[in-house]
């Protein structure tokens, strides 16, 4: 249904009401600017949210600035995006229900830990989206250094509870050969995790890149935070000792 009447103000039509698709603008956009809405944002900067999902609002403004000759609001243009990323992905509700096809292909097709190194390296990431949370990540390589994805939770917070869950399922189910080594960083709640009894971990060591980091930080030494790496990686005591030497100069020049 098409609803259409005589402007007043000049000789033209206007179209007043339109029930369907369109992909046309206005060639003279109203004062008020009611004709670009997020739908017709979402139609425009919706290969450069294609090409990138993370593409910042501020740069799709400016798109969206220079095509119309208006400057739209940083609502309006988010709206549009979220759009744009249903439209790509699938809206939210959508994602998550596929969680469960997701863990039953896991289980089918990636045999979990079996035929990996004997490592898992563990960490969480905050989540930024319509559904908020933590999620914990448990990592393997195979013999060719491929690195799958093994288990995850989605948590409330990154905290001593979260982790103990995970780290016990994690040892119990996948991770259950003997001798495994676990491999995070110096989170505390991590830390206060494996202490607890019955998690099962009886190896675990630190990230050398968490922990580069960190000493870089503090000392502000880009040659001593090589050294730390190579030390790490070094196959001889000896090796090792030359590389922390190399440190501790690094620092005293610092």
């Amino acid at each position: 249904m098409v609803r259409v009447a005589k402007t007043r103000a000049s000789r033209f039509w206007e179209v007043r009401k339109y029930q369907g698709p369109h992909t046309c603008l206005a060639s003279a956009t109203s004062q008020d600017h009611a004709q670009l809405d997020s739908n017709v944002i979402c139609q425009h900067i919706f290969p450069m949210v294609q090409a990138d999902a993370t593409i910042c609002i501020k740069v799709l403004q400016g798109s969206v600035e220079s095509a119309y000759g208006y400057k739209v609001s940083y609502k309006k243009v988010w709206l549009a995006k979220q759009k744009a990323i249903a439209r790509i992905y699938g809206d939210w509700d959508e994602s998550y229900n596929q969680l469960q096809r997701y863990f039953n292909a896991l289980q089918t097709f990636v045999p979990a830990f079996k035929h990996c190194k004997p490592l898992v390296s563990v960490d969480g990431t905050h989540l930024y989206g319509k559904y908020t949370g933590t999620l914990l990540m448990g990592i393997a390589q195979d013999g060719n250094n491929n690195i799958l994805s093994i288990a995850f939770a989605l948590v409330e917070r990154e905290n001593t509870d979260a982790w103990c869950f995970f780290l016990t399922n994690l040892r119990r189910h996948v991770a259950t050969q003997p001798a495994v080594l676990l491999i995070s960083d110096r989170h505390a709640a991590i830390k206060a995790a494996l202490e607890r009894e019955g998690c099962g971990w009886e190896h675990n060591v630190y990230c050398i890149r968490h922990i580069a980091s960190n000493f870089a930080t503090n000392f502000k030494s880009k040659e001593a935070k090589r050294h730390i790496v190579s030390a790490a990686y070094s196959k001889t005591q000896a090796q090792a000792q030359y590389y922390l030497e190399l440190v501790r100069r690094s620092k005293c020049k610092s």
